[in-house]
């Protein structure tokens, strides 16, 4: 244990030069948003759309990684099982927040605001995009639930493969889109020696406070 916590405790790495001033920022966070994941995209990151979202079930916070899809009308759209446990939490407790983060480029995007369930053509529309495999799997896993072992899955997923073979994939009422409205957000750029650059927005009637925070 001793030798792992050296182990640990000597990680360093060195962020780049790179600054990021309030003048670079554009006034309007999504805009913002998008043009730092479009630049994840460009640099080949792997799933640059993978974030971090935290839900409360009971006051007990709970995250995990899921995939951002889309913008609609301003709000982040992922989906997922509607009967999962965070659609569960979201649906008790609307408060989230998530973290996107790009270690090859010295970036992480924070943001907080409501979650709730989308409208059912947002839904539709991009579930007749996923893969048919993706699509036959929504229908076959129970999401979170215990099971015995993999088969359980793969079985109903050969089911429904005969079930739809030829015919088009409808998506199952029990899942689709949530949409956040963030009413926060915060941009950090890496720099060296830890003299990062943070800048936050804040939510005011209907524009934004952008202000420059301590690393």
């Amino acid at each position: 244990m001793e030798n792992f916590s050296e182990k640990i405790q000597s990680l360093r790495n060195e962020y780049s030069d790179l600054d990021l001033k309030v003048d670079d920022l554009n006034s309007n966070p999504i805009t913002q948003f998008t043009r730092w994941l479009d630049e994840a995209i460009e640099t080949k990151i792997y799933e640059p759309n993978a974030m971090v979202l935290a839900t409360v079930n009971e006051n007990t916070p709970r995250s995990r990684f899921v995939l951002f899809k889309n913008i609609v009308n301003n709000n982040l759209i992922f989906h997922t099982h509607y009967e999962s446990p965070k659609a569960m939490e979201i649906l008790a407790n609307p408060s989230v927040s998530g973290i996107f983060y790009w270690a090859e480029i010295h970036r992480q995007v924070r943001f907080q605001g409501k979650a709730k369930k989308a409208d059912s053509e947002i839904s539709d529309d991009y579930f007749q995009t996923r893969p048919r495999g993706g699509q036959l799997s929504a229908w076959a896993s129970a999401q979170s639930s215990i099971i015995e072992t993999r088969d359980d899955v793969t079985k109903k997923i050969e089911e429904l493969e005969k079930k739809y073979k030829n015919k088009q994939i409808p998506r199952p009422e029990f899942w689709g889109g949530f949409e956040i409205e963030v009413n926060y957000w915060e941009f950090w750029q890496g720099r060296r020696n830890r003299t990062h650059d943070r800048f936050c927005y804040n939510q005011i009637n209907s524009g934004w406070d952008i202000e420059r925070m301590a690393p």
